[in-house]
This record gives C-alpha cells, sequence and structure tokens, in this order.
C-alpha cells in the first residue's frame, strides 16, 4: 500500500504534462485527480494516490497534494528534494512539471483511467470541474453543513460515498455495475483494514 507522495507528484505531475506549457492550476489538479481516483477506486477497490480527501465548499479536495503544493508538511512521508525535481509552483495558485513524469510509479490500470480522466475532462476549467464535483454523493452529503456559516467549511470524506452514483453523471467514467462496485467495494475495505488507511 502506498506510504509515500511519490504517486502523488507524479500524477500531478503527469496532468500537467498534457496542458498548454507543462502548467495546471491547483483547483483543475485536485479535480483531475479526484475524478481518477474515483474511477480507479470504483474499478479496482483502490485509488491511484493514496491520498485522503476532504469536502470543501468548491468541491473534493486531496489532502497530501494540496500540501504539496501549498508547500505544507504531507501526512505521508515525501522524499527530500522529491517534489522540487519534478514540480516548481507558478504564482500562488498554479504549477508546472519540471521533468518528464515517471511512469513506473504508475500501474497499467493507473495510467488508462488517468489518461481517460484527461480525455474527457482535460479541457474542462478548474471552475467547471468545481462545480462538476457539486454533482457527486461525496460532495452533496455534506452539502448543508458546507453552506452553514456556523460550520467548519471542510470534512473528511466518508470514501463509500465514491461508490456511489451520480444521477447527473453522463460521461460513462462511473458506469460500473452494481456487480463490479460490491465486489470492488470489499476489496477497498479489506485493503483498509489491513493498512489502517
Amino acid at each position: 500500500m502506498i506510504r509515500n507522495t511519490k504517486k502523488i507528484i507524479q500524477a500531478l505531475a503527469f496532468l500537467a504534462s498534457f496542458m498548454p506549457g507543462k502548467s495546471l492550476s491547483a483547483m483543475k489538479a485536485y479535480k483531475l485527480l479526484w475524478l481518477a481516483d474515483r474511477c480507479h477506486l470504483r474499478q479496482n477497490g483502490r485509488t491511484i494516490t493514496g491520498d485522503k480527501y476532504f469536502a470543501l465548499p468548491k468541491g473534493m479536495v486531496p489532502t497530501d497534494a494540496k500540501h504539496l503544493l501549498d508547500g505544507d508538511a504531507t501526512t505521508m512521508e515525501t522524499p527530500k528534494g522529491y517534489l522540487e525535481h519534478w514540480i516548481e509552483k507558478v504564482g500562488d495558485y498554479s504549477y508546472k512539471v519540471l521533468n518528464t513524469p515517471d511512469l513506473k510509479e504508475f500501474s497499467k490500470s493507473d495510467i488508462e483511467v488517468l489518461e481517460r480522466v484527461l480525455a474527457i475532462y482535460g479541457n474542462k476549467s478548474g471552475k467547471e470541474l468545481s462545480e462538476l464535483s457539486h454533482k457527486y454523493p461525496e460532495w452533496k452529503y455534506y452539502e448543508d453543513m458546507l453552506c452553514d456559516k456556523n460550520e467548519k467549511n471542510s470534512f473528511p470524506i466518508n470514501m463509500d460515498l465514491m461508490f456511489e452514483n451520480s444521477a447527473e453523471d453522463i460521461s460513462a467514467l462511473f458506469d460500473q455495475s452494481p456487480e463490479v462496485l460490491k465486489e470492488t467495494r470489499e476489496i477497498y475495505h479489506e485493503f483498509s483494514t489491513m493498512f489502517s488507511i
């Protein structure tokens, strides 16, 4: 099971490598990571990055990916100098990839899902993807609390919600059958118990 942030960094690098100027806004990167992790979780019983997600007013945010781009300490180990070799911050809200992503960090299914997400959503803006994320159960579950000014504005997501369908999804990215979802949810819970993720 993933115990460091290498795959998160490589996923960020991979996504940016397909963008104009090889740069990407943090918001768009977070939403593309969420889409890829959601899809891979439903198909294979694990996420690509191993990151933990929070629901915020603008949608789902992967914790360690945000910490990496914000220059904050990560919950998983980040090898010294690893981030700086691959990614450079550009202004306050964007980053660019410095080197060709190391695909050895990914499985075949990881790459297939990342490429599929880019094919479907790569041309969308961060704002469009933020609005899209509001249609999914893992955000809608927390919507009332996120809109309540007396509540905090960040909630750790119950990953089981990612196995639920959105009536508004028309991309076919999340078209897994009930049988597949039952199996992958069981796989996810088995690994969660074994590795306390």
